[in-house]
């Protein structure tokens, strides 16, 4: 297992999350995981998810703001994953909305527009990582709050 600075880490975890937009989401339902697939997207150094406003995750998130993203990992044959923790927060900002949904490969054909009342928009701040890369037998961890 190839031990790497913090540094590193980092920058080969962003690296991974760039190629990979299918990830897993789970949040707490009373006492209750609920783990889903989402599309994890980047606009402005920042990540975020599309969902359907009625969406169970929705109410979740709004109960309780810790969440955990899982994104798997495969190359050559090997498998792994980076598992990020931190929080998630609906964004009621229609400017940011609006520009968000750009980014979202799928937004058009879903909903009608950034202020479509069945839009809502979800920012996910992760605070730390653990990854393992494909292959390897022990995860690493580090931080990745951004200040």
């Amino acid at each position: 297992m190839a031990r790497t600075t913090e540094s590193q880490l980092q920058q080969e975890i962003m690296a991974w999350i760039g190629q990979n937009q299918y990830v897993y989401l789970a949040s707490c339902d009373k006492k209750q995981a609920r783990v889903r697939p989402v599309v994890l997207f980047l606009y402005d150094e920042r990540y975020f998810f599309a969902t359907f406003s009625g969406d169970a995750k929705v109410a979740q998130i709004q109960n309780n703001k810790l969440v955990e993203i899982c994104i798997p990992l495969s190359e050559d044959g090997h498998t792994g994953y980076i598992r990020l923790g931190g929080s998630a927060l609906i964004v009621n900002n229609a400017a940011l909305k609006a520009e968000a949904s750009e980014c979202c490969f799928f937004f058009d054909q879903y909903f009608n527009g950034y202020d479509d009342p069945d839009y809502t928009l979800v920012e996910f701040s992760p605070d730390t990582a653990e990854y393992l890369r494909p292959g390897e037998t022990y995860s690493q961890t580090c931080h990745l709050r951004r200040y």
